[in-house]
């Protein structure tokens, strides 16, 4: 079995993880197995990168028809590109792929407010004080929250969901860095969604927010 299905283009300053790869195939086995018409799923893969997530989630789900790909780093934009023409290539699919250059804290509004049925998110894993930034900006935006905060992405994926709709989130412990972003997650999402904890993923947790009520 090949480690990955594409052999995905990407920056040469920063490879995406096996975590982006195996996240989705768990993802894929929960959808099938739900009662959800996959045709019908609109999909979000929120800090996507070069998209090498909801390309994945793609080849195990090909009826998924739609999947919207947010990342704020346009250098990713011509890497996705290449990704899709080998997506094509390799495949009959008409499903719509689009990437939207911007960070998720712009997906805080009426426009897409309860847009998506699934979200994926892979997002970076550290605060800007959790580690020694690199010269390089680009590495840095893809391991650290410099645009944003963790709170803002989890604000936006409940904003974005719709009632009953899953957002599915890699979340790493940081108990090295004396926090707890299980505890945080569970006070950001009281009263609008529930959580799970599914598996860990190469020391990462997979985490299911299911939305429950308007955010």
């Amino acid at each position: 079995m090949k480690s990955f299905t594409y052999q995905y283009q990407q920056p040469s300053e920063y490879h995406f993880s096996l975590d982006s790869i195996e996240m989705p195939l768990r993802v894929a086995q929960l959808l099938k197995s739900s009662s959800a018409d996959l045709q019908q799923l609109k999909v979000l893969d929120l800090c996507s990168g070069c998209g090498v997530v909801g390309f994945e989630l793609h080849f195990h789900l090909p009826s998924v028809v739609a999947i919207d790909f947010v990342e704020v780093q346009s250098v990713y934009q011509s890497y996705f590109e290449k990704n899709l023409e080998l997506v094509k290539a390799a495949t009959s699919t008409h499903s719509v792929f689009r990437f939207l250059n911007q960070n998720y804290d712009q997906l805080l509004t009426n426009n897409f407010a309860n847009r998506y049925d699934v979200v994926v998110c892979n997002p970076p894993y550290f605060e800007k004080d959790q580690g020694r930034l690199s010269p390089n900006e680009f590495k840095n935006r893809c391991r650290f929250y410099l645009d944003s905060d963790f709170e803002t992405l989890i604000h936006a994926i409940l904003h974005v969901l719709q009632i009953g709709g899953q957002g599915f989130v890699l979340v790493r412990p940081l108990s090295e860095h004396k926090k707890n972003l299980l505890k945080q997650l569970e006070i950001l999402i009281e009263g609008c969604a529930v959580m799970e904890q599914l598996e860990d993923i190469r020391g990462t947790h997979l985490i299911k927010i299911t939305k429950t009520s308007a955010a």
